[in-house]
């Protein structure tokens, strides 16, 4: 970045912060920003120094290095989060050198009307079964995110199960991929199969999943995700949400859910939206986050106090 942008940048942080004199900055991911550590610091002084509460968002590791701006709020953080356990909450501990706790990706609810809608009966949907995410792999290099390799073998177990499968986003090729989606039609785009399929990077992670999980979820369509330690507290098959843990189980559960009725489908289906709306937002991602330093509601016991005592297993 241009140095006049760099220092446009910060001068409207230090305006925003400085004229609110905030009680919390809560900082979310703050990647693409170009401060040092000093100018954190001194905006927050100037501020009356206010509590810092960061969230890391993202998952981290591998290739995929942390970026300076992000060390900077770190450093300066008085709580950390993280939506990743294991090597990830080590690492941001190491930088913070405060605890750090677990918070999982939840669901944003200003980007989808749709969720507050029971889904349309899957009857007549166009496809059995969609997956969305980004193919990162390429021939003979490494890729860049720990998991992309699976998440390839997951589509191409699909592909043989001889459904009518989509998969949406870049870096696909064949007569199944339908190309990238903006994010705000992804559930408008889960409606259109009887059931949905997910698979994160960064599997090796405690407790990890991707906001795409509580997406499907809310879309009312049973969903087959990916199982790891510290996702106990999630609702179960009962309820919509199928984890197992390899591409090839995937493959067998898929084809499992397939042979049953839809209107079972759609009425677990229809519990697992009920339920990511009730208990999985990021309204009550705010609630958890900051209720210890602002006057908020709680947020709902299930599943808020299990993530709380959320211990990562893999430390």
């Amino acid at each position: 970045m241009a140095r006049g942008g760099r220092e446009a940048a910060l001068a409207t942080l230090e305006r925003t912060v400085v004229e609110s004199r905030p009680d919390v900055v809560f900082v979310q991911s703050p990647h693409g920003f170009p401060f040092s550590y000093e100018d954190v610091v001194r905006v927050l002084r100037t501020a009356g120094s206010p509590v810092v509460v960061y969230q890391e968002g993202d998952a981290w590791g591998g290739n995929k290095r942390l970026p300076p701006s992000s060390h900077s709020w770190l450093r300066a953080a008085d709580v950390v989060f993280s939506v990743a356990g294991g090597a990830q909450l080590i690492m941001l501990q190491a930088i913070a050198r405060v605890p750090v706790r677990y918070v999982p990706h939840t669901l944003p609810l200003d980007c989808f009307p749709e969720q507050d809608r029971p889904a349309p009966p899957g009857d007549h949907a166009a496809f059995d079964v969609v997956t969305i995410g980004n193919s990162v792999t390429r021939a003979r290099v490494v890729p860049r995110l720990p998991g992309a390799w699976e998440r390839v073998r997951v589509v191409r177990g699909l592909r043989r199960l001889g459904c009518r499968f989509g998969v949406f986003g870049a870096g696909w090729h064949g007569p199944h991929a339908l190309g990238p989606i903006p994010f705000e039609q992804q559930i408008a785009v889960l409606h259109t199969a009887r059931i949905s399929v997910g698979w994160d990077h960064y599997g090796h992670y405690p407790g990890y999943f991707s906001d795409r999980l509580p997406i499907c979820g809310a879309a009312g369509r049973v969903h087959v995700g990916q199982a790891r330690p510290g996702m106990g507290w999630l609702p179960g098959p009962r309820d919509g949400l199928h984890l197992v843990r390899t591409p090839r189980e995937v493959k067998v559960r898929v084809r499992e859910l397939l042979a049953q009725e839809q209107r079972e489908l759609d009425l677990s289906g229809e519990r697992l939206r009920r339920w990511v709306g009730a208990r999985l937002t990021d309204l009550q991602s705010l609630q958890f986050m900051l209720g210890d330093f602002l006057p908020l509601p709680p947020p709902p016991s299930d599943p808020w106090q299990r993530i709380s005592a959320w211990e990562d297993c893999a430390g």
